[in-house]
């Protein structure tokens, strides 16, 4: 898929720590074009609660952001 859509790279990548700092971390660090998130992670309540990792990356991140259903 990524080929046919003209991408020339693609890494992924397992760590562990706060997903919001850990996306925005390696995204400066491998300085990333653009991340894709989706939409849900936690459940609506807990995310009330704690934040949205896709609203904190989209909002604090240096690139742009894409956030899927």
């Amino acid at each position: 898929i990524t080929s046919k859509a003209g991408v020339k790279k693609v890494t992924s990548m397992i760590t562990e720590g706060d997903p919001a700092d850990v996306i925005l971390n390696t995204a400066v660090n491998c300085k990333a074009d653009m991340i894709i998130l989706g939409s849900r992670g936690l459940s609506d309540f807990k995310g009330l609660l704690f934040g949205s990792v896709s609203h904190k990356v989209s909002g604090q991140a240096d690139c742009t952001c894409v956030t899927v259903k």
